[in-house]
This record gives C-alpha cells, structure tokens and sequence, in this order.
C-alpha cells in the first residue's frame, strides 16, 4: 500500500519498489515510475498504484467431461503487469488520496477475469474425454492448454497483462464418485496386502516345516548311528565270544594232543621197559626185581 501524509493542503506520497505509481492530472500522466516519493496537490490528482511484482492467483473450476461426470480443476497462475497505462486503463487501480488503499479490488477482478479466461481451454478438453482419463492424466493437458490458450489471448495483452506460469495441481471428481474410483485401487492394494500376509504365513510354516524336517532327520540319523554302534558292539562281543571260543578249543586241544603224547610216550616206555626185561637174561630181571622190592621194603 502506497503511504500517503497529510500536510495541511499538501500530501506526500511515497511507493515502494515493487508497487509502479501513476499520477494524473486533468487526465494526463505527469508521473510515473516504480518506487516514487513526491510532493502534490490533492485537489486536481488521480493516483493509481499497480504492481510491478509477479502476483499469484488461485481458483477452482467446475466442469463436466464426456460422460457427464462434474470435475474440479484446482490451478495457480502467476501474472505480472507488464504495461501499467493499458492495465490502469482498463483495471481501477486508483487509490485513496487519504489512506493510500485502493478504492476497489482490482488484484480481485483480476483474479475472476484469469479464471473465466483459463475456463475455455479447460472446458474444451475436459468436456472431449471421460472421466477416468480427466482424472489420470488431465492435469498436465488441462495445464498445457491453459498456458497456450492464455499466452496468445490477445485481451490479455491488450490489458497490459502477460502469464508468468500456469500449474494445475490437480483435475479431482466429485468426493463420491472419487470414493467410488478409489474403491478397486484399495481393493487390489487390500488384496495385495492379504496376500502378502498368506505368503508370509506359508512361508513360516514351510520354514517350520522344513525345521521340523531337520529335527526328524537328525533324530533318524542319531538312531541310525546309535543302531550302528550297537551292532557293532554286538558284534565286537561276539568277535571277542568267539575268540575266546577259538582260543578255549585251542587249549583244549593242545591239553589233550599233549595228554595223548603223554600217554603215547608212557606207552612208548613202557613197551620198551618191557621188551627190555623181554630180552634180558633171566638174571639180570631177577636182579632189577630184588632191586625194586628192596625199594619198597620199609612200606
């Protein structure tokens, strides 16, 4: 807002920077510039003040597409005032001689004349396809056609005025049938979820499984080996059983051949004694048998 300071009959203006001055008298210009600080008579001034900054503006517009489905398009356009004379002519930008506010609402009439502007180039493509394509990719073809449409209008140039940008945020049906769209895309995501849920359930009982699978397998294998060990523990026993068999035969045996040696060898004496006493002379027996029997005379 311009500031404006009374000093009796005179007032002093003074504008900042980003606000361009435009002062008339009997219905000429005599000043003007960005930033201004001067000295005037009220009594035969006209003051407009317009921005010389980049402004923004917001507003929404209601439209229907092919298949008669009401759309919201929710746009940003930013604008700058590129040529103050022709604005001012055609915009009330005059301010007040006392407070220095404007005396109308011109950044609002502004506002409104962008968004009837805007409307024809999105109504043009909004109203050419149907719904789900308006609202899957209309914000980008609505936003393109918006700029193109506003950069050659030539009211606009002929108002002084030039777009600086245009962004669509966003090309939204009605709440419920916006619910209505959204209802398969979480169904699937639902679906998507429950079965992840399944996968990762399964997946812990096949882990379990496979576990328990060890488990089991380790307890054949143990068994297994515990089998092994038994068996060769009997076998080991009766290895050593039959050993020890083998070695009892053995002595047996070798107790007996030795008996029967024994007893051979007697025998072998004995004949041999005898055929000894057989050959001898009569005497010579006689003599060993007195012999013998004086041996066995004190029993």
């Amino acid at each position: 807002m311009t500031t404006i300071t009374r000093f009796g009959f005179v007032r002093h203006l003074r504008a900042e920077p980003n606000q361009f001055i435009l002062h008339y008298r009997g219905g000429a210009i005599v000043r003007r510039g960005a930033g201004l600080a001067y000295w005037f008579m009220p009594l035969n001034a006209a003051i407009a003040q317009l921005p010389v900054e980049d402004v923004e503006t917001t507003f929404v517009l209601t439209e229907r597409t092919a298949d008669y489905q009401d759309v919201s398009v929710q746009s940003t356009l930013t604008y700058r005032v590129v040529d103050a004379e022709a604005a001012a002519a055609r915009i009330n930008f005059t301010v007040s001689l006392e407070s220095g506010a404007w005396v109308e609402e011109p950044l609002e009439r502004l506002a409104s004349l962008w968004s009837q502007r805007a409307r024809r180039s999105a109504r043009a493509y909004l109203t050419s396809v149907p719904l789900v394509d308006a609202v899957g990719r209309g914000a980008e073809v609505v936003r393109a056609a918006m700029d193109d449409a506003l950069r050659a209008d030539p009211e606009i140039a002929a108002m002084g005025l030039a777009v600086v940008s245009v962004q669509v945020q966003r090309v939204a049906p009605m709440p419920d049938v916006e619910k209505a769209l959204q209802a398969p895309v979480r169904e699937a995501i639902q679906q998507r979820a429950d079965e992840a849920v399944f996968a990762r359930r399964a997946q812990a009982v096949e882990n379990e499984r496979a576990i328990k699978q060890n488990e089991l397998s380790t307890e054949i294998e143990l068994a297994r080996r515990q089998e092994d060990l038994i068996r060769r523990a009997g076998a080991n026993r009766l290895l050593d059983a039959q050993q020890r068999a083998e070695a009892g035969l053995v002595r047996a045996t070798g107790e007996v051949d030795a008996q029967r040696l024994i007893a051979a060898a007697d025998a072998d004496a004995e004949a041999r004694r005898v055929s000894i006493w057989h050959n001898e002379p009569t005497r010579v027996i006689l003599g060993l048998a007195a012999q013998q029997l004086a041996g066995k005379v004190g029993r």
